[in-house]
């Protein structure tokens, strides 16, 4: 499926959202990660890039970032997530949400236009010589192929419970999820803790964060399949696996309605997933900084 270059751009979005930790907007009240009932609208511009690990596929670059955040009574749709929070109590929150699952993006076909932009790295060698023989036994090799002709993975959305707890300016939180489009029968589970500072008109947010992924998952996107082998990838089963990520953001607000916003995102794909010959690089980082304005 080839989409325009509008589609193209709303696909950049949902991938930067899905995958970059966006902090608390200008109008945050005290505690600051709480946000105003209602709806809030806003628009950035500037530069970002989402690392994208699978192999020869370009990182995806960024520039206008609108956004939608919409708060009422107990549910909210915020960065492409929808949920639904029935428990709510001074220092902790219950809530049950609907995501899209960010591994399928990695995926996803975009337009003409943004694979002439994309950044383009050395192709790798399609195989490998075998060793002679009294060599010292080889090591697992990652074969390549044509990526344009491996079978389709299927963007999937996810759905699950999450379990937030404040503590002065820290949360923690805990997340587990499972598929709700029947593709693969996937299950993930989260753990993560942030701590907020702010001064003045200065908001920074560090945080980390470690994911599971079951084998389920990892297999449907980054296993091979008996057409990916004969399209030129070698066979390999994909096995539960963990992510591990550590994020910054920052804001500086000039007004209400005017701020500065950077957001970066680094995180390690465990062997599980990393030693997929179609995954050419386990450490990833994305970012993206910009002006915002928010109405």
């Amino acid at each position: 499926m080839i989409v325009n270059s509008g589609c193209s751009i709303g696909l950049r979005i949902i991938l930067l959202l899905s995958t970059l930790y966006l902090s608390p907007q200008a109008h945050s009240t005290a505690p600051a990660y709480l946000a105003d009932e209602g709806l809030s609208l806003g628009i950035s511009l500037g530069y970002g890039q989402l690392d994208n690990p699978v192999y020869n596929k370009g990182d995806i670059p960024l520039y206008v970032l609108p956004r939608v955040e919409l708060f009422v009574g107990d549910f909210s749709f915020a960065n492409t997530q929808l949920t639904w929070t029935p428990i709510t109590r001074e220092n902790y929150q219950l809530s049950v949400f609907t995501q899209l699952n960010e591994d399928g993006l990695y995926f996803a076909k975009h337009s003409a236009a943004l694979a002439a932009i994309r950044t383009i790295s050395g192709r790798p060698p399609m195989g490998s010589i075998p060793p002679a023989m009294g060599d010292m036994p080889p090591t697992t090799q990652k074969r390549r192929g044509d990526i344009g002709s491996i079978s389709n993975r299927k963007l999937s959305f996810m759905t699950g419970a999450e379990a937030l707890y404040d503590w002065q300016n820290w949360r923690f939180s805990v997340s587990w999820a499972m598929e709700l489009t029947n593709y693969h029968k996937g299950l993930q589970g989260a753990l993560s803790a942030q701590r907020l500072y702010k001064i003045d008109q200065h908001l920074l947010l560090l945080g980390i964060e470690v994911q599971h992924l079951n084998r389920g998952l990892v297999d449907y996107y980054y296993g091979t399949s008996q057409q990916d082998v004969q399209v030129g990838f070698s066979r390999f089963e994909g096995r539960s696996s963990q992510k591990y990520g550590l994020k910054a953001s920052y804001q500086y607000h000039f007004s209400q309605q005017w701020q500065f916003i950077s957001d970066v995102k680094y995180q390690r794909l465990s062997s599980g997933i990393a030693d997929s010959p179609l995954i050419n690089d386990s450490n990833l980082l994305s970012f993206y900084a910009g002006i915002a304005w928010n109405y």
